[in-house]
């Protein structure tokens, strides 16, 4: 018995931490407008390197979404900026944002392990271009994302996280 929780404490300990926490909710000056936000197989998912990955959520009025990973690592990259959308129900990637091969998907790429989502509402489009590159620390990516969202009158943010696996 002991084993099984020494297991669970392992598995928990992989699940990449952070977050949106009340605390952070009030000092962002965040509104519920973002709900439902997790990847295709749910917060925590499993995916293999080159598999394909969507993001599914809700805004309650319309704005600008920017998405934004940080791995393992501490790299970060902003996979959409700026983009305007309608109240209601949206999947990340649009089926209008086609590559040359005809595909709209985000594809898992190394390195192996948990990497977080961060989902930025803004009521407005933010105008700074200098955030969320290279690698970063926990404490410097809710630094970078307090800045982004300090432009918008109206604001949110969400997160979630998936794992890579090894085939």
């Amino acid at each position: 018995m002991r084993l099984f929780f020494l297991a669970l404490a392992l598995l928990a300990g992989c699940a990449p931490q952070g977050g949106i926490g009340e605390e952070k909710r009030r000092a962002w000056g965040l509104q519920p407008v973002i709900s439902g936000f997790a990847p295709d197989r749910g917060e925590g998912g499993r995916y293999r390197l080159r598999e394909r990955v969507y993001f599914s959520f809700s805004l309650s009025q319309p704005g600008y979404i920017t998405l934004v990973t940080m791995d393992a690592d501490g790299t970060t990259v902003v996979l959409e900026q700026n983009l305007p959308l309608s109240a209601g129900r949206h999947t990340l990637p649009l089926a209008t944002d086609r590559t040359a091969q005809g595909q709209a998907a985000y594809l898992v790429v190394p390195p192996l392990g948990p990497s977080r989502f961060r989902l930025l509402y803004t009521d407005l489009p933010v105008t700074r271009q200098d955030l969320f590159r290279g690698r970063l620390s926990p404490e410097a990516f809710d630094l970078h994302t307090r800045a982004y969202l300090a432009e918008a009158r109206v604001r949110d943010a969400a997160e979630t996280w998936m794992e890579a696996v090894a085939q």
